[in-house]
C-alpha cells in the first residue's frame, strides 16, 4: 500500500517558470503529498527548452524539477486566462508565485488580490529582494543574491578572484525556507482558519547562511574574507592530501581534536595550552602547526586507508566525490535517492528521490513530469 503524504489533499497552484525557488518549492511540496498544478505559458515553461537532452517539448532539467506535477497552459494576458487563474486560486490552499515569472507573463498582475477572494489561501511570493525596501523593484537572481548577500566575499581562496558557490544556493535555500513557511502557515490555519501572505526573498535566504560568520563580526568588527576550505572558528578544518588524492577533515570541537591526538599518538598535546581549544587552534600562528600534524599523519596513507582509520577513531572525515562518484555511492543509493521514470515518449530518465525520510508519511517521487497542457481537463 502506498503511504500517504503528510499534506495529502492540499492543492497548490504554481506560477513559477525555470529553475526558480518557486518551482523547487512546488516539487518539494509535491513530494509531501500536495497536488501541484503548474501554470505554463502557451509555449511552455522556458526550462523545457534548456538542455541537456532537449526533446520536442521537454528537457532533462524540466523532467527532474517537475516530477509529480500537473501542467495547465494559461495565457495570463487574456481575459479568459485571468478568470481561470482566479477560479483556481479561489479553490486552492497554496499559491506560489515568482516575480520574474509574473513580470514576464502578466506584469500588471495584482499579487494582493488573491487573498481577498480566498481568505484561507496561503500565498508565497518569491523575488530577488522581497516586496519592501529600496531594492524591492530591482531585478536579480542567484548570482547577484550571493554577491550582495555577502557569500561571495567569503568564498574562494585568499588573494584569488571572488567565487560564487557552485550551486544555486540562494534559489534552493529560499525554496526550503519558503516551503517551511508554507507548512507553518498550514499548521496555523488549522486553528485560525485564515491564510497568509509570505514574502520570500533570495537576498534574505542567502544572508541567513552567514549566521556562523555574523557572531564573530559582531564581537570583533572584523569581517571574514575568503577562507578557502578552512573554517574561521574551527581547526583542523580543510582538505588534506593523501597518497592518491584528497580528504576532507573537519573537527568541530575539542573532543574530536582529542580523538585525533589519540590516533596519532600525541596525547602529550592534549593539555598543551597552544592547542587545547578551537580558539587557540584557529590563530594565525597555531593553525599551520595543527594542519601540519594532519598532513604528516596522512603522508603514508591512501584516501581509503585514511578514511577507515579516521572514521573508526571518531574523527569526521570524508572523500571529495565527483558527481559520478556520488551517484554510484552505496550510501546515496541506500537512501533511495535515485528514481527511474519514462517520459511521455517512453524514454527512460533518472531523477533524485525525495529528501523527506519520515516513518509514517515519507516523501514520494512517484510520477514523471507532465507534458505541456497535459491536464487541460483539470478537475478540482
Amino acid at each position: 500500500m502506498t503511504p500517504e503524504g503528510c499534506i495529502d489533499g492540499t492543492l497548490v497552484i504554481e506560477l513559477a517558470d525555470g529553475w526558480s525557488a518557486g518551482s523547487v518549492t512546488g516539487r518539494l511540496l509535491s513530494e509531501l503529498g500536495a497536488r501541484v498544478v503548474k501554470l505554463e505559458p502557451s509555449d511552455g515553461d522556458r526550462l523545457r527548452q534548456i538542455g541537456p537532452q532537449t526533446t520536442e517539448d521537454s528537457s532533462a532539467a524540466f523532467n527532474i524539477l517537475n516530477c509529480n506535477k500537473e501542467s495547465l497552459a494559461l495565457d495570463l494576458r487574456s481575459e479568459r486566462g485571468r478568470r481561470t487563474l482566479a477560479d483556481l486560486t479561489s479553490q486552492a490552499d497554496i499559491l506560489i508565485t515568482d516575480r520574474t515569472t509574473t513580470e514576464d507573463r502578466a506584469a500588471d498582475l495584482d499579487l494582493d488580490v488573491f487573498g481577498t477572494s480566498n481568505s484561507r489561501l496561503i500565498h508565497c511570493h518569491f523575488s530577488p529582494f522581497g516586496r519592501s525596501g529600496p531594492l524591492a523593484e530591482y531585478s536579480g537572481g542567484d548570482f547577484i543574491a550571493q554577491a550582495m548577500g555577502g557569500v561571495i566575499a567569503t568564498t574562494g581562496h585568499p588573494g584569488e578572484l571572488p567565487h560564487k558557490a557552485g550551486l544555486p544556493l540562494a534559489v534552493h535555500n529560499a525554496a526550503l525556507m519558503g516551503g517551511a513557511s508554507i507548512l507553518a502557515a498550514l499548521f496555523e490555519r488549522v486553528e485560525s482558519g485564515e491564510g497568509t501572505t509570505i514574502d520570500m526573498a533570495l537576498y534574505d535566504s542567502i544572508v541567513s547562511l552567514l549566521y556562523t560568520f555574523i557572531p564573530g563580526y559582531f564581537l570583533s568588527g572584523k569581517a571574514p574574507g575568503p577562507q578557502g576550505n578552512q573554517h574561521p572558528m574551527a581547526a583542523p578544518w580543510d582538505n588534506y592530501p593523501t597518497q592518491d588524492g584528497w580528504i576532507i577533515i573537519c573537527m568541530a570541537d575539542d573532543r574530536q581534536w582529542r580523538n585525533f591526538l589519540d590516533l596519532i599518538g600525541r596525547n602529550d598535546l592534549a593539555e598543551d595550552p597552544r592547542y587545547m581549544t578551537n580558539d587557540e587552534r584557529v590563530t594565525d600562528d597555531i593553525r599551520p602547526e595543527v594542519n601540519q600534524l594532519v598532513i604528516d599523519f596522512l603522508a603514508d596513507k591512501s584516501t581509503e586507508e585514511a578514511l577507515e582509520v579516521l572514521t573508526q577513531g571518531q574523527v569526521p572525515a570524508g572523500p571529495i566525490y565527483s558527481l559520478a562518484e556520488l551517484l554510484e555511492d552505496p550510501q546515496f543509493l541506500a537512501r533511495d535517492m535515485v528514481r527511474m521514470f519514462e517520459d511521455d515518449k517512453g524514454h527512460p530518465f533518472r531523477t533524485p528521490g525525495s529528501i523527506f525520510k519520515m516513518s509514517e508519511t515519507p516523501g514520494r517521487v512517484y510520477r514523471r513530469a507532465p507534458t505541456l497542457d497535459e491536464h487541460v481537463e483539470i478537475d478540482l
